[in-house]
């Protein structure tokens, strides 16, 4: 015991953060990222059996062929699935942090919560950066081992867009119809840059209708906004349209969002805001990348 306070163990013998204080800082970490993480949304969450795993089997399937047609159903025809393997690297996200020890003490002298202001940012940071490995991947300007997200992923369709603000729901209609024909009958969802957000709440013309209502009946599993989307050149020029049924993609975690602490030499604490995830794409024929609007 120390000054009333019981003592908790945060990576060595002598650590000096009471249990509710680590129980302050990993709630305000939750607070920080849970309105980030768009990318978990969209993707349903598959759990490794452990943090150790680097790389994960995908495996791409390719489809059998056309059924036959005959009067008496004669005639074999028989092949199946090809499913083409590949690795995908499971990086760590990390940010890491720290809490000076006079500052620590100043808290509780003065009875005020713990400063979480460089704590919250680090664990923004790590989410951001969760939501552009899921829905970027590995562009031009940030490499990430490697790493196919949604708008980057070999195979997805690809559709020319125009001019956004004049009829963004031909835009989306035609790439639905490239969904379509590739077998993916919905439901759908949008991701928007913010650029390209803010113009859906315009009126259609000549009705008290908004771009955004008629949006969101097209894409019924959610319309989202995403500082982190952008095309594979960095360019926040793209709009992505994708099936969300079950089966298409998800996001691997090998460890959940988490705090690591412990103290220095100095007696100041060292934080780290951690996780062991990626996103696994499945079907990337059930994405439609609207690229180069204006």
């Amino acid at each position: 015991m120390q000054n009333g306070y019981s003592l908790r163990n945060v990576g060595r013998d002598t650590a000096t953060l009471t249990d509710e204080e680590i129980r302050y800082i990993e709630t305000k970490i939750v607070e920080a990222v849970r309105p980030q993480l768009i990318g978990r949304r969209i993707m349903p969450v598959t759990t490794l059996p452990h943090a150790g795993f680097t790389s994960m089997r995908g495996y791409k399937a390719t489809d059998m062929s056309p059924a036959n047609l005959s009067l008496y159903g004669t005639g074999k025809n028989i092949d199946s699935v090809k499913l083409t393997a590949f690795d995908i690297p499971v990086p760590v996200i990390s940010k890491d942090f720290q809490i000076m020890w006079r500052d620590l003490i100043a808290s509780r002298g003065g009875g005020l919560p713990i400063d979480t202001i460089n704590i919250q940012n680090a664990a923004r940071q790590v989410a951001e950066e969760e939501d552009a490995c899921i829905l970027v991947g590995e562009t031009t300007l940030y490499k990430r081992l490697g790493l196919e997200g949604l708008a980057t992923a070999t195979g997805r369709n690809e559709s020319n867009g125009g001019d956004w603000s004049a009829g963004p729901e031909a835009e989306i209609a035609a790439a639905i119809q490239l969904l379509v024909a590739d077998g993916h009958a919905g439901p759908y969802a949008i991701i928007l840059p913010p650029v390209l957000w803010g113009e859906l709440y315009a009126l259609i013309s000549n009705t008290a209708v908004t771009h955004m209502e008629v949006v969101q009946k097209m894409c019924s599993k959610g319309v989202f906004v995403s500082t982190q989307l952008t095309a594979a050149d960095d360019a926040a020029d793209s709009v992505l349209v994708i099936d969300a049924s079950a089966g298409n993609f998800e996001l691997v975690i090998g460890k959940d969002i988490d705090t690591f602490l412990q103290q220095d030499k100095d007696m100041n604490i060292d934080g780290k805001v951690y996780e062991v995830a990626a996103p696994r794409i499945l079907q990337p024929t059930a994405i439609c990348e609207i690229n180069t609007l204006t």
